[in-house]
């Protein structure tokens, strides 16, 4: 019996021993709660075994699955494409925007709210499942087919092509060592790529390989990444290796533990904002910080189910898609830790929390108080005999610490020394701790404050010479807080705000804005001012210490603040406020106000009184009922991504509207909708779009859903503008307006109405017209036949007048008309002096035509001669029919005694004789002239003159004919 019990005992004692060495050479640990939402078919995921994700530049997030592919806009799942049922592999944005979709059917483009399938000669061809699509510039991508070759697919418009995208010579040659199973593209434009069981480099058409000798185990790598600092990172299912820039070998630094698993195709691996790369394990994330590796898993609120995909957001939080759970979302990735019992904690009721100095937190839970070193250590609890609550934690300053627990008992902690009771002075039942002027002070609510030296010498007592000038009704002592750099303690009581210095003691100092029965419920100090909270109205007010004369209480109401009810104050050394609330944390910065939560990394939204606390670093904690957070850097909760306000849907009737763009349509009455998305994960219960319809209503109208309908718009203009607000951060989205108009109905436009108006109008003119219309009837009948009758007259006048004054055959004017001509010339160059000539012109030998052709084809010669004279002649010449063959011409401004005279009168014979007239046969006819001419003489009569150019033809003639002669005075 005794041997069986010895080789029990050094049995477990060989296996502790083993359990420890495995603990050494695994990952380390990290014991922290992480605070992950999980999303599942409740929110419309519709299958739960997540293998990709992927983010666009607004933040909405696409997740794919084994069995359909989502969008996530922070709002609500919803599948875009339809009944499509993608095996989703993988998924990536182009340059360009669009979505590049891996599944088992083949590739497929994601643009403008279309799905399309990219087109492939082999109809059986896919994707290499689990494989990540490489992104090159100008839209294109870089996919590894199953069969172990590198295709480029190129967008063209709408359509997409795929094609080879190393050269066949180098494939056709190396076709077993470029057996391709991953790929990915360097900061360089290098490709990068699992060939076979090494890993290859092609850049500038020049192919490396890194094998055994390189660092590079055999193995198949399915996973690739580049970090920020240029290292290059290989994942298989058994290995990881790291290249630092620069350098020539891999380094192989494979966690400790890592297995194949079950989800081997998927390997992914992501970075986050501060370099840090993640990548699954077998039930769990590994990340690599400070040249080790820190494990998260199960005990961190993990599932263990395996993670496929793995996302960094925009944000800096981390997306986690696993095999059977849906997606999970690690918020608050960079800046919040969190621990609950789960990590160590006592109860996740956590009451107060302080910093000993030495690097370590000390905790005060609902069952004890335990310390951790922060940045996900473990919990330690020093204190095994505290089991009550523990209402308070402090350092004295000189390396000790103080616990008091609501059950009123007091423990004391030296440095490096254990806890130890300092009860036997009684109990004094209290909550907070402040180490003031050298003592211990007991924040004890009813029963006053009490204090006792640092040193534990004396017990406790009562502080009685408060009660002076507190009100006999409400002694009560309710907080106390030390201005930084200052030894000025302040109190809150339940009858007013008092002042403590080393100097003068307590003191109630006038503050306007603050009254006795204001009572104090919870204070914090900060370099020359004092914020606290009222008990009666929980009132925030901040008290300005720099200014002189009385103090004044301004009220603070910020609309983050609106409805909450603060539990504990704190102001930290860079002067920001925190308020813990019972929905959350509250921050102030100087500038922004804002509320972060569960959504943003928070353990539990309900914090506890006093649990506020900043350690050594700078970091704030907060304790809650559902455990203790830890912010890092609170400095990063200052950067966060704009508001981002997107219209899905706008639409006017039947009719698309757009931002910036006014329209108008038809009438009647017609609806208007709107949908809309504001890409944002946290703090969407304080999320709201504030719209207003000009022309309808100018107030201000909120809205917390995604949907906005106005049913039946009358006509008119309207102006709908509208902009996301989230309360909780302090953020506006850029303002989006539309603009339109609605036309009335036809018979309401203005020009209907104008129009109307007017016949009315004119029908009642009408009828008063009517009545006169019919008396001038008659008149105006007889008026239109007047001038019909006139008209008439005058149209015959005028015929008469052509007949008289042109002759019919010729077209020339009659022998009337020219003697008339030849008159009204005379008398000119009576009154104005000048030279006038007439000339007579005749047809030689015309009888002869008429008898040889007829008198059609005279005619005919007489016309072509008028013709032809009329292109030879000036505008201010005149020419008439004298009678037969004869023609008058009246040339004012001429003189056959100046030179040139003749010579002009010649042109004319010239133009006749030189060429023949067609007179309608067959052959023209040549024909000739005579002409006589004579100048006016001084006081000479137009019957002498027409005498002496008669007598000038008659010479021609006589003299042969076909000449030009002149009689001259």
């Amino acid at each position: 019996m005794t041997g069986r019990n010895t080789r029990a005992r050094i049995f477990c004692f060989f296996a502790c021993c083993c359990a420890l060495f495995l603990e050494l050479l695994s990952p380390q640990a990290c014991a922290q709660q992480l605070p992950l939402r999980y999303y599942t078919t409740t929110e419309g995921l519709g299958n739960l075994a997540v293998t990709a994700l992927a983010q666009e530049t607004d933040g909405a997030l696409w997740i794919g699955t084994e069995n359909g592919l989502y969008r996530h806009d922070g709002e609500s799942i919803r599948n875009p494409i339809g009944d499509a049922r993608l095996q989703v592999y993988n998924m990536a944005f182009g340059s360009d925007g669009t979505l590049w979709i891996a599944s088992d059917g083949g590739i497929y483009r994601y643009h403008d709210g279309k799905i399309a399938q990219v087109p492939v000669s082999d109809p059986t061809w896919s994707p290499l499942q689990g494989q990540a699509l490489a992104p090159l510039a100008h839209g294109d991508i870089l996919v590894v087919g199953k069969e172990g070759k590198l295709w480029r697919v190129s967008a063209a418009g709408e359509s997409a092509r795929m094609e080879s995208a190393l050269p066949a010579t180098l494939e056709s040659q190396q076709s077993e060592a470029l057996e391709v199973r991953s790929i990915l593209v360097g900061n360089d434009g290098a490709w990068w790529f699992g060939c076979g069981s090494a890993l290859c480099r092609w850049h500038e058409n020049r192919l490396e390989r890194w094998g055994a000798a390189d660092g590079v185990p055999h193995s198949e790598w399915l996973g690739l990444r580049q970090t920020k600092d240029g290292a290059i990172w290989a994942r298989s299912d058994r290995y990881v290796i790291r290249r630092a820039a620069g350098d020539t070998q891999f380094a192989d630094i494979t966690p400790q533990g890592l297995g194949r698993g079950s989800n081997h195709f998927w390997l992914p691996m992501v970075e986050d904002s501060k370099g840090r790369l993640l990548t699954p394990g077998n039930a769990g994330v590994y990340r690599w910080q400070a040249g080790q590796w820190r494990y998260f898993g199960e005990r961190n609120g993990l599932v263990e189910d395996g993670v496929r995909a793995m996302l960094t957001d925009l944000n800096g939080d981390v997306w986690l898609g696993t095999t059977g759970h849906g997606l999970a979302h690690w918020r608050g990735y960079e800046n919040w830790s969190s621990w609950t019992t789960r990590q160590g904690l006592p109860s996740d009721v956590v009451w107060s929390v302080a910093d000993d100095g030495a690097g370590r937190m000390w905790i005060g839970t609902q069952r004890g108080v335990v310390s951790t070193g922060g940045d996900g250590q473990e919990m330690a609890n020093e204190a095994p005999s505290v089991t009550d609550q523990v209402g308070g934690v402090v350092a004295d300053g000189s390396g000790g610490m103080w616990l008091s627990t609501f059950g009123g008992e007091l423990f004391h902690r030296r440095r490096g020394q254990t806890w130890r009771s300092m009860t036997d002075g009684g109990r004094i039942r209290g909550g907070r701790l402040l180490a003031a002027d050298g003592e211990l002070w007991i924040v004890a609510g009813n029963r006053g404050l009490f204090s006792l030296p640092l040193d534990g010498s004396a017990p406790g007592r009562r502080r009685d010479e408060l009660d002076q000038l507190l009100s006999a009704s409400d002694r009560s002592v309710n907080t106390a807080c030390r201005e930084q750099n200052s030894d000025v303690i302040w109190v809150g009581t339940g009858s007013g705000l008092l002042r403590y210095d080393p100097a003068h003691g307590f003191s109630r100092p006038q503050v306007n804005g603050l009254t006795p029965s204001d009572g104090v419920a919870y204070l914090a100090c900060g370099a020359g001012r004092v914020w606290l909270r009222t008990g009666s109205g929980r009132q925030l007010m901040r008290i300005d210490l720099h200014q002189s004369g009385i103090l004044r209480a301004v009220p603070v109401r910020p609309a983050v603040l609106k409805g909450l009810r603060i539990l504990s104050l704190l102001e930290d050394h860079r002067g920001w406020l925190w308020a813990g609330t019972d929905v959350g944390v509250v921050w102030w910065n100087g500038k922004n106000w804002r509320r972060f939560d569960e959504s943003n990394g928070l353990v539990w939204n309900d914090c506890d009184q006093n649990a506020l606390a900043e350690d050594t670093e700078g970091a704030i904690w907060v304790g809650t009922s559902g455990g203790v957070s830890r912010i890092t850097f609170p400095e990063q909760l200052a950067r966060i991504q704009p508001l981002v306000l997107k219209l899905d849907e706008a639409r006017l009737g039947s009719v698309d509207l757009m931002p910036g763009h006014k329209i108008e349509v038809p009438g009647p009455a017609q609806m208007l909708e709107l949908r809309w998305e504001i890409p944002r994960f946290t703090n969407r219960l304080s999320q709201h779009v504030r719209y207003r319809l000009r022309g309808s209503e100018d107030g201000w109208t909120d809205l917390t859903g995604s949907e906005l309908r106005y049913a039946g718009l009358g006509s008119g203009s309207y102006r709908l503008e509208l902009f996301a607000v989230n309360d909780d951060l302090g953020q506006s989205s850029q303002p989006l307006t539309l603009a339109f108009d609605i036309a009335p109905p036809w018979w309401r436009r203005p020009t209907v109405v104008t129009a109307a108006l007017v016949l009315a109008a004119l029908l009642i003119y009408v009828g008063h017209r009517f009545r006169i219309r019919r008396l001038v009837q008659h008149r105006n009948a007889l008026e239109a036949l007047v001038r019909e009758r006139t008209r008439e007259l005058a149209e015959s006048h005028e015929r008469m007048r052509e007949l008289a004054f042109t002759d019919s055959l010729t077209g020339a004017m009659s022998r009337r008309a020219i003697l008339s001509a030849a008159e009204r010339e005379l008398a000119q160059q009576r009154r104005h002096g000048g030279a006038l000539t007439l000339a007579l012109l005749d047809l030689d030998h015309f009888k002869s035509v008429n008898d040889t052709y007829g008198h059609p084809a005279g005619d005919a010669l007489l016309r072509g001669l008028v013709t032809r004279l009329r292109t030879q002649i000036r505008d201010s010449d005149c020419i008439g029919r004298y009678g037969g063959e004869e023609f008058l011409l009246v040339l004012p401004d001429l003189s056959v005694d100046e030179p040139g005279g003749v010579e002009r009168v010649d042109s004319w014979r010239q133009a006749v004789a030189g060429h023949p007239f067609d007179i309608g046969g067959a052959t023209p006819l040549g024909v000739t002239c005579s002409i006589g001419v004579a100048s006016i003489s001084a006081d000479e009569t137009l019957e002498s003159l027409i005498g002496r150019v008669d007598a000038a033809l008659y010479r021609a003639k006589a003299a042969g004919r076909n000449r030009v002669e002149v009689w001259r005075c």
